[in-house]
């Protein structure tokens, strides 16, 4: 398959799965989906102020950084001004713990209005924009799947922001603009951020808080996943004004969520898992969201109580979109996903101590 563009401008290029995408140009990787690359093709990248940007160089001498903001607009018109009608846009730049509720929308929201509106005019072939499960709200069962078809339901300021962005970009997607929404779900993998890291260390301490009885069901995403998803919807012309999830094969109960990540670490690292025994009945999942609404009725963000809040939820989505339409086929499982991803981690760790 051929990726006939001839430049690359990513956003949020430092982040989980923007660094990812980033390598995907760069690094053969048995996970990831073959391409054909243009003979020139260049890489921008967008990072915020004060960011290292040695993860960039590091990785190619190719690789064009950007230091700006996304929310201004002049930072959007400087990152495209050589863009042409032969690039492609990916926007993955997204904020999900802000210090101020304000500032879902100023990012979320006006920050890809900024990108988007600059790149229509610079008349850029393609824009792919990552948006996630929250403007669709939970689950009512772990019966229940989303699908494109399922209706807005957001219930916290994040997914608020995630309606309204995608919303603004229907009505472009409407005036014939080429332009695909994905929707991934629970990110994973390599070049995870230390939230992650801290989530497994309280697995293996055996103080992860399961909120009721486990049972709920989540759609998980391995961000190599993800980036097959990214390119195929580059990739493909059907794509064009479409919505689509782009989910891990499997959807799993935190009940198998937890099970798999101690299976990883006892079988592949030798790290013993302590039994977890702190359980919490489902009432302080709604406890947690009940403080979650009322601070951030406020203005205000508490990461443990939102994260808290999602726990006994279930969130969960089908594929079968993708596959239909892309040829989407999911690689990578959760299994193995955390595996590489924490041998990555001890890898790069093991760099910086040297």
């Amino acid at each position: 398959m051929k990726f006939d563009y001839k430049k690359v401008y990513i956003t949020g290029s430092n982040g989980w799965l923007g660094r990812q995408l980033t390598k995907s140009f760069f690094i053969d990787d048995k996970d990831s989906i073959i391409f054909e690359k243009h003979q020139d093709l260049m890489i921008n990248c967008f990072i915020l102020k004060g960011e290292e940007d040695s993860f960039f160089s590091e990785l190619s001498s190719d690789i064009n950084t950007f230091k700006g903001d996304i929310s201004n607009k002049l930072s959007c018109k400087d990152f495209l001004q050589d863009a042409t009608s032969e690039d492609i846009l990916i926007h993955t730049a997204g904020l999900i713990h802000p210090k101020s509720t304000k500032d879902f929308f100023r990012i979320n929201v006006q920050g890809t209005l900024n990108i988007v509106h600059e790149a229509i005019e610079k008349k850029i072939k393609k824009i792919i924009v990552i948006s996630s499960n929250s403007p669709c709200g939970n689950n009512q069962s772990n019966r229940e799947v989303f699908d494109e078809q399922s209706p807005y339901n957001p219930y916290m300021g994040y997914g608020k922001s995630k309606m309204a962005m995608e919303i603004k970009l229907n009505e472009k997607i409407a005036e014939g603009h080429d332009i695909t929404i994905l929707r991934p779900p629970w990110f994973y993998g390599e070049e995870m951020p230390e939230r992650q890291l801290t989530f497994y260390n309280m697995i293996i301490a055996g103080r992860f808080p399961f909120v009721g009885n486990g049972t709920n069901i989540r759609s998980v995403a391995n961000v190599k996943n993800i980036v097959q998803g990214i390119i195929l919807a580059s990739i493909m012309p059907q794509s064009k004004g479409q919505t689509y999830w782009i989910a891990d094969e499997k959807n799993l109960t935190m009940n198998e969520i937890v099970k798999t990540i101690q299976d990883v670490f006892v079988n592949e690292f030798n790290i013993e898992c302590k039994d977890n025994k702190l359980r919490l009945p489902y009432f302080v999942g709604q406890i947690a969201q009940a403080i979650d609404w009322a601070l951030q009725s406020f203005g205000l963000y508490h990461q443990k109580f939102h994260v808290l809040s999602e726990m006994n939820k279930n969130i969960a989505c089908d594929i079968s979109k993708a596959k239909a339409d892309l040829g989407y086929s999911p690689k990578v499982n959760y299994y193995e996903g955390t595996t590489s991803a924490y041998k990555q981690y001890l890898n790069a760790k093991e760099q910086r101590d040297a």
